[in-house]
């Protein structure tokens, strides 16, 4: 073992103690709380921004408010709802089979972590006596770049999916404004004496 084996290890493992610590249900609750957090405060922060217009007439800053309202909205649901299970898993005697199964979860979650900082690494060290002797680079690497795809497809479909509701909400916008001027021009019309 040389020094990158050792490395891989010990993130490996604090990943498993901070899942262990966790427990299954905190582990799983502060990933899907984070990536929920995350999409839906993209997807409703234009929503959200005229609401924020009291802290600042930008409306970047609206944007940005609104989305940090969402975020931490849906954080402190998801602790909520993980404070519960955790609770109701401890009255039923399942906290050491959540511990270990967070503890799984967590060692998982680094190991990924590891293979998407080796294939990123891997153009600039491959040719380093350290990475070439190195068991764990020699074990893992082949699964580096499924890693780095499953990342960059999620990373994609999220920001795909903000630019949609980008575009979406400036369609609704226009629309918005042509019914005003259709009314306003209706209106004026209207307005105007039928005798001149």
């Amino acid at each position: 073992m040389n020094i990158l084996d050792v490395i891989v290890v010990i993130v490996v493992v604090l990943g498993g103690i901070n899942g262990l610590r966790q427990g299954l249900i905190q582990a799983l609750a502060n990933l899907v709380g984070w990536v929920l957090a995350l999409f839906m405060g993209a997807k409703y922060a234009n929503d959200l921004a005229p609401m924020m217009s009291g802290l600042s007439h930008d409306l970047v800053v609206q944007k940005i408010a609104g989305f940090a309202f969402v975020v931490l909205v849906v954080m402190a649901l998801t602790w909520l709802v993980s404070a519960i299970l955790n609770k109701l898993l401890k009255s039923l005697k399942l906290g050491p089979l959540n511990r270990l199964a967070g503890g799984i979860l967590g060692c998982l979650k680094s190991l990924f972590v590891m293979l998407i900082a080796m294939q990123g690494a891997e153009p600039w060290v491959h040719t380093a006596q350290s990475w070439k002797q190195s068991k764990m680079v020699q074990v893992l690497m082949p699964y580096a770049p499924i890693a780095t795809e499953v990342s960059k497809e999620v990373a994609t479909e999220a920001i795909q999916h903000f630019h949609d509701n980008e575009a979406r909400v400036e369609q609704h916008s226009k629309e918005i404004v042509e019914k005003v001027s259709a009314r306003r021009s209706s209106s004026e019309h209207s307005a105007q004496n039928p005798f001149n």
